[in-house]
């Protein structure tokens, strides 16, 4: 697999984690904006996340689905610039309704990255483990990057600027990616003589399918409550070390990290 096709799609597994979680340390300072109380304002903005989280995963079978009837690498161009778009679009939000509709159409386009991105970082065989593992981590860093870099945008400017900068990014290594693909880059490996035969479903798969589901499904609970709560976990029960969003979103960084 080329490098630079890797390391767009691992740019990709950190940007998608990445922005699903910018809402979780900005939310409070979006309340306050909108003129909510201080004293509920987390707790109020909250549930105007829940439709993104929702999309996240429901729109991912339509998002498969699109890839293989179409194309893998458009569809990550897609995933880029839709993002971004989204996010720079939730940014113009003036009321909590509108930037929950903002969220639903990030966690649209954020839920192409799962089905289509990995399903791209195993063809063509050869080091497949390790190309996971790498990427994993990628989104892992994803994750901890989140209460970092909206901590300091928070600090320095407002909420709103936690959603334009990320979201201009993405924008920017989408048009990348695009130009990649145009000059002909981006080709997908030729698949192994064992991929070749590797053709249907195994024996059992159903089991192991409701298996992996239920697991998931467990996992991803705790996994979502944590990595949305813990942020604002640190604003709330830490105030002797630090109230500065910069300070509480780096030592969410650093649990995130370290977890990593």
């Amino acid at each position: 697999m080329s490098s630079f096709r890797l390391l767009f799609l691992n740019l990709g597994h950190f940007i998608d984690h990445l922005l699903m979680l910018i809402f979780a340390k900005a939310a409070f300072s979006a309340g306050l904006a909108f003129g909510l109380a201080e004293q509920g304002a987390y707790a109020e903005m909250l549930p105007y996340g829940i439709p993104s989280l929702l999309l996240f995963g429901a729109c991912a079978p339509l998002a498969a689905h699109l890839a293989d009837k179409w194309q893998r690498n458009g569809m990550i161009v897609v995933f880029f610039v839709g993002i971004g778009l989204a996010a720079v679009t939730t940014s113009f939000a003036q009321n909590p309704f509108q930037i929950g509709a903002g969220l639903a159409v990030l966690g649209m386009f954020a839920a192409i990255y799962h089905p289509v991105g990995i399903a791209m970082v195993i063809e063509g065989g050869g080091k497949i483990g390790w190309r996971l593992g790498t990427n994993g981590v990628w989104g892992n860093m994803g994750v901890a990057g989140a209460p970092l870099v909206t901590g300091f945008l928070l600090s320095a400017y407002d909420w709103r600027f936690s959603f334009i900068v990320p979201g201009i990014v993405c924008i920017v290594i989408g048009l990348g990616f695009a130009g990649f693909v145009w000059k002909g880059h981006a080709r997908a490996p030729e698949p192994t003589a064992r991929e070749k035969a590797l053709v249907g479903f195994a024996a059992g798969w159903q089991r192991a399918l409701v298996s992996l589901a239920l697991v998931s499904s467990a996992g991803g609970f705790v996994f979502g409550a944590m990595t949305f709560l813990i942020p604002r976990m640190f604003e709330v029960r830490l105030p002797e070390i630090s109230t500065n969003v910069a300070i509480t979103g780096t030592l969410a960084a650093l649990v995130y990290a370290t977890a990593a």
